[in-house]
């Protein structure tokens, strides 16, 4: 057979077995579609890795700002599912309510790429290394591990309270996964956290004006009185801050509705953690709840409060006896007196030896 017979042959096989058959053409059909739309994703996940990249913030660029007022804040990326979302939504909280904690300090937000883990060894020096070469405040990350009240973690570095760079304290705070869980309060609560690590004097009321303390007290009330969807530690650090602002308020400015408001949440707290009677949170929350009965008992003497208030006041005493940096104190008095008696000891007998 010649070859012409041959080419033939085959292309007349190709046209009736092949091109004719309505399944392989099916076959065709969806590997083009498959192809199409491999080729698509690989175009939108390239197109979003772009628009990723450009939205970060140069080095150079933080650095120029900073001969510009205010704080500088680095968002970092994010770990986990939807992490990205997460992102947005806690750069979201800081740009609507980070102002309600600083009292109207500029700030600026820069999203820069960062290392990814908790802020210590090499990631803490990376961070710290990240906070000399741009002049920045604060450098923040985060991993998402699931979708409860505590399940986004948030890292970060901080220069708050006077430190270098060099010198930036590491921290963690708790947040929720889902950004469905995040409403107002939610960010709000991201923002005073985060402005807590920012400006530590958050922590000490009678840093500031009672007129502006107040209003953070204010805040946090409100805060309080909502069913928040985050972490009940969280929500405990919440109201251990509120407590000691409008206790602190209570020396100059006294807000009896606030005390109130004090005295019934500290006493639900103690009621939820009887099942754990080494909590630090249960120590915090019987001295708020003594002093408040005492300040109250002040203006309009209660015999029953003030029982109440002894038994609180007593059982912190009794706590802080066997805790650990009470021994350690303890121990270390111990010490020192040790030291003074020997330094005594040897004066005496230089004397009496000259002598």
């Amino acid at each position: 057979m010649s070859e012409t017979s041959i080419l033939s042959a085959v292309a007349s096989f190709l046209e009736q077995s092949v091109y004719d058959s309505a399944p392989l053409a099916a076959v065709g059909a969806a590997a083009i579609v498959g192809l199409i739309g491999g080729a698509v994703m690989l175009g939108i996940r390239l197109a979003l890795r772009l628009v990723s990249r450009a939205g970060r913030t140069s080095s150079g660029t933080v650095k120029r700002a900073s001969t510009l007022p205010g704080y500088r804040i680095l968002i970092g990326d994010f770990e986990g599912r939807s992490a990205g979302r997460l992102r947005r939504v806690v750069h979201a909280s800081l740009d609507e309510h980070l102002e309600l904690f600083n009292f109207g300090a500029l700030f600026r937000v820069f999203h820069v790429q960062t290392l990814k883990g908790r802020p210590d060894g090499a990631v803490l020096r990376a961070a710290r290394k990240r906070l000399v070469r741009t002049g920045a405040d604060m450098m923040i990350w985060g991993n998402k591990r699931h979708d409860g009240p505590d399940g986004l973690l948030i890292h970060g570095v901080s220069r708050g309270g006077g430190l270098t760079a060099e010198q930036a304290e590491p921290f963690t705070l708790k947040l929720p996964g889902q950004s469905d869980l995040y409403g107002v309060a939610e960010r709000k609560v991201t923002a005073y956290m985060l402005a807590k690590v920012l400006q530590p004097a958050l922590a000490r009321p009678e840093s500031f004006r009672p007129e502006r303390i107040r209003e953070v007290a204010d805040i946090l009330d409100g805060l309080l009185s909502v069913d928040l969807g985050v972490d009940v530690g969280l929500r405990r650090r919440l109201e251990k801050d509120f407590s000691a602002i409008t206790l602190h308020l209570a020396e100059t400015q006294p807000n009896w509705e606030l005390m109130q408001k004090v005295i019934a949440r500290r006493r639900a707290t103690l009621n939820e953690l009887k099942q754990d009677p080494n909590s630090d949170d249960l120590i915090d929350a019987r001295l708020d709840l003594g002093q408040a009965l005492l300040r109250m008992s002040e203006v309009r003497f209660d015999p029953v409060a003030v029982r109440e208030a002894t038994v609180a006041l007593s059982a912190v005493v009794e706590s802080l006896r066997s805790h650990p940096v009470i021994r350690e104190a303890q121990r270390a008095s111990d010490g020192l007196a040790k030291a003074q008696s020997l330094v005594e000891t040897r004066r005496r007998f230089a004397v009496n030896f000259n002598a």
